[in-house]
């Protein structure tokens, strides 16, 4: 067998969270932007997002039809990784990994309609939307399956991600059929309320980087059994 941790990754024991947390920092370090072949890893900067989606929510202040497709999310390779724990030999617990991150930004195309504070917005063009000191926190569950030869792989079976940052910034273009006066006005409010923004943001971007995440793990752990990525 190939051993997965012939690219320079330490082989971990599977409690030892110290080990894990250097080895996930290694790879984010070294293989963010280019992946790694032979662990299976896509590279994770930028990553690409088909779509996400915010639906109306008449009792928020924010209450908008938001779609983003196609989309790129930049800066994972600036990620640092604070904690990897609760991986126990029968997985029976969510792992938990939490990374901060410096600078993340959403880019790409946006269509908007609904209402902000009180204020209607429509828009449709190219957005950025950018987050600074970011902490990621994803509850990732496996389970168990067994194959022959006392070999034992992890199915990732759903992944939860919380992401908080310090500050968000939004850029809109073509708000208002690119009317400038109502855009920038409209800019100010947003950026001046982002937390409640945001708030809305949040569940949609955290489902779309959680279905991201559990695919890149997959990727990792249907290809080596436990018993190779870790030394058990």
């Amino acid at each position: 067998h190939s051993q997965p941790t012939a690219s320079g990754i330490e082989r971990c024991k599977l409690m030892d969270d110290q080990c894990l947390m250097r080895g996930v920092d290694y790879v984010l370090k070294n293989y963010a932007t280019t992946g790694l072949k032979q662990l299976g890893l896509a590279p994770l900067d930028p990553l690409h997002i088909k779509k996400f989606d915010i639906g109306r929510n008449p009792n928020s202040p924010v209450n908008i039809d938001l779609s983003f497709r196609e989309v790129d999310l930049l800066g994972l390779s600036g990620a640092v990784c604070k904690r990897v724990g609760g991986f126990t030999r029968d997985l029976s617990h969510p792992i938990e990994m939490v990374m901060e991150v410096p600078e993340l930004a959403v880019k790409g195309p946006y269509t908007v309609d609904g209402r902000v504070l009180i204020l209607p917005i429509v828009g449709k063009g190219k957005a950025k939307i950018l987050l600074k000191q970011s902490k990621i926190r994803a509850l990732i569950k496996f389970r168990p399956v067994s194959k022959g030869d006392g070999q034992t792989f992890a199915e990732v079976v759903d992944v939860k991600v919380d992401i908080v940052p310090s500050h968000v910034s939004f850029f809109l273009e073509g708000l208002f059929g690119g009317n400038k006066e109502l855009g920038d006005n409209m800019h100010a409010l947003i950026n001046e309320n982002w937390p409640e923004i945001f708030g809305e943001l949040k569940p949609g971007i955290g489902e779309a980087f959680g279905l991201i995440i559990k695919s890149l793990l997959a990727r990792i752990f249907n290809k080596f059994p436990l018993e190779q990525l870790f030394d058990l």
